[in-house]
């Protein structure tokens, strides 16, 4: 039986990336999957096997020095793309999204699948919005929910809050669903909110929530700061450390940017019709 290598990062501590991957959603007749991580890539293992690279903020410079060992060595492989997207950390990056250059990435692939809005030949959105749980009915219950990244948390205590860290997709999208606008610094949390039907105000930590097709209410975040661990006593701190892995942001004047706030309740059917037509340009390059 032939093979495909399902290449993404698999990172189970990111909720976002690991439902990214084509092979959870779609059936590939005829081989047998194999998942990898992108960061793990040798020669050796993509050896007589087709590829497909799927999800996540690939399109970024940590990862391609593993673009180029696929190129270099597929020999008679096949080589696609899915859904991958470009990644600049900044806030104020509009213009670098807008000029990003996807040829030291793309050139060599055999079929290449965008989800960035401007990709406008093979536009192909996160693959995650086949995901069967979008289909069930969700009940608003609040005005607003959080769903930060995990390194890029807001701070909004009286309001219900969660991170990407979770481990339940399914708990993720009651919980989104559950907000009539959705407040956020996930990349995921704005689509997958989108997706469900819902308003989003999203702070960005990176230009990729500048390529979403369906844009949330961007909130002009200047800068975030790394978060401080603090021992005080009367008001005087006595010893402070900063976390590692976690950031904050200004959050002033938040509920002046909720008017420009919509929702887009066709955005599910038109991610989804999108898959479906990029898995037959797929299924039709892997058999010829």
């Amino acid at each position: 039986m032939k093979k495909i290598l399902s290449c993404h990062v698999i990172d189970p501590t990111n909720i976002g990336d690991l439902y990214s991957a084509p092979s959870h959603y779609f059936d590939f007749p005829g081989y047998q999957v194999e998942p990898l991580d992108i960061r793990h890539i040798t020669p050796e293992n993509i050896e007589g096997k087709d590829v497909i690279v799927g999800g996540g903020g690939l399109l970024f410079t940590r990862f391609h020095d593993s673009f180029q060992k696929l190129v270099r060595h597929k020999k008679h492989s096949k080589l696609i793309s899915w859904g991958i997207g470009q990644q600049i950390y900044g806030t104020n990056k509009f213009d670098e999204v807008k000029n990003f250059d996807y040829q030291p990435y793309i050139q060599g692939f055999d079929l290449v699948g965008i989800r960035d809005s401007d990709y406008l030949e093979n536009w192909v959105p996160c693959v995650s919005c086949m995901h069967p749980s979008f289909d069930k009915k969700r009940d608003i219950k609040h005005e607003f929910v959080v769903f930060s990244h995990k390194k890029f948390q807001l701070n909004f205590p009286k309001l219900p809050t969660m991170t990407n860290n979770h481990r339940s997709i399914d708990e993720i999208f009651d919980f989104l669903g559950s907000g009539e606008t959705i407040i956020t610094s996930s990349y995921h949390g704005a689509y997958w909110g989108t997706l469900l039907g819902r308003k989003v105000l999203a702070f960005p930590f990176s230009g990729k929530f500048y390529t979403l097709k369906h844009l949330p209410v961007i909130y002009p975040v200047k800068k975030w700061f790394q978060d401080k661990f603090k021992v005080s006593i009367f008001n005087k701190t006595l010893f402070e450390s900063p976390y590692e892995d976690k950031f904050l942001c200004n959050q002033d004047n938040w509920r002046d940017y909720l008017k420009d706030c919509r929702a887009y309740p066709n955005s599910l059917q038109e991610n989804r019709d999108r898959n479906l037509w990029y898995y037959s340009k797929v299924m039709k390059l892997l058999a010829s």
